[in-house]
């Protein structure tokens, strides 16, 4: 059941790119950011409800001593939906992709700098792969000055998101033995919530909502990115248990080929060879990083 949950994760995950566009035209990123987590959450408390399933009698207390890790997951989550959403609104449906070799060389470097594992020349060399990838998909053979203009900033914004996703990963490894999984969840998403709405009410308070009128598709994607975070995060921590935690992060990748078919399919994005060249490249590098560290493990 492990491979299904995780699978599901990514098929859900790759739909990212394609709720971003469809609540776009009516909402901006931070917007955009706010509804997923606050749809997200309700969608947690229905779960919550389904199972009837209430706090733990210690869950203040846990909150009160796992405060400083929920808060940085919390803040990181948001910074990473906010940069995410942004490259979104303004690239293709499948730029999100950049984020996942991303937030895999943050995690592979972080485990070197706070747990002290060792980084080998091989696992050198599946970073470096997996960063050619990267920079492949987003020059996609434009010209050095259409890139620095255009793709440049949007890849920073990717991999900052990417980077970000992964601090949240790892406040989420700091918690995950002391709290129920859809606590910790909750928890953090509530207050990811609070802080990207808090951000919003300058932006309201001068009528930014004013004559805004979505669609049936703003609405659908606002509930399916909603959707995407709650029970995705959710099936992602079920499956965490059941897996080698090696194929974790490899079959996470997978999002990224549904990601590109979704964006050919329903927004008509052109699939190039740069696009295809760096996705295998930076999918091998995971793959190859993934299984180097659990030899070493």
């Amino acid at each position: 059941m492990g491979y299904v949950y995780m699978l599901s994760v990514a098929l859900l995950f790759s739909f990212g790119g394609t709720c971003a566009k469809l609540i776009s035209p009516y909402f901006g990123p931070a917007f955009i950011t706010f509804f997923r987590f606050a749809v997200g959450v309700c969608f947690l408390l229905l779960l919550k409800a389904i199972r009837r399933q209430p706090f733990r009698k210690d869950y203040r207390a846990s909150v009160k001593r796992l405060g400083g890790w929920i808060l940085f997951g919390a803040v990181a989550k948001w910074m990473a939906y906010l940069a995410e959403n942004y490259g979104l609104a303004h690239g293709p449906s499948y730029g999100n992709i950049v984020t996942q070799p991303a937030q895999a060389i943050f995690l592979t470097l972080a485990s070197v700098f706070l747990f002290h594992e060792k980084l080998s020349r091989k696992k050198v060399t599946c970073i470096v792969l997996c960063l050619v990838g990267v920079l492949c998909i987003s020059w996609n053979g434009r010209s050095l000055e259409s890139f620095f203009q255009e793709n440049a900033l949007l890849m920073i914004l990717f991999i900052i998101s990417g980077i970000c996703a992964g601090s949240h990963v790892l406040a989420q490894k700091m918690i995950a033995d002391q709290m129920d999984i859809i606590d910790s969840n909750l928890t953090i998403f509530t207050i990811s919530g609070i802080l990207s709405g808090a951000a919003l009410l300058p932006q309201v308070a001068e009528g930014a909502l004013i004559g805004v009128h979505p669609n049936v598709g703003c609405i659908f994607g606002i509930l399916m990115f909603g959707f995407i975070t709650g029970i995705g995060f959710y099936l992602n921590a079920k499956a965490i248990p059941l897996l080698p935690f090696y194929m974790i992060p490899i079959l996470q990748s997978s999002m990224v080929i549904f990601a590109i078919l979704w964006g050919a399919l329903f927004f008509h994005e052109a699939i190039t060879v740069y696009i295809v060249a760096g996705t295998l490249m930076f999918l091998f590098g995971i793959i190859r990083l993934q299984l180097l560290n659990q030899r070493s493990e």
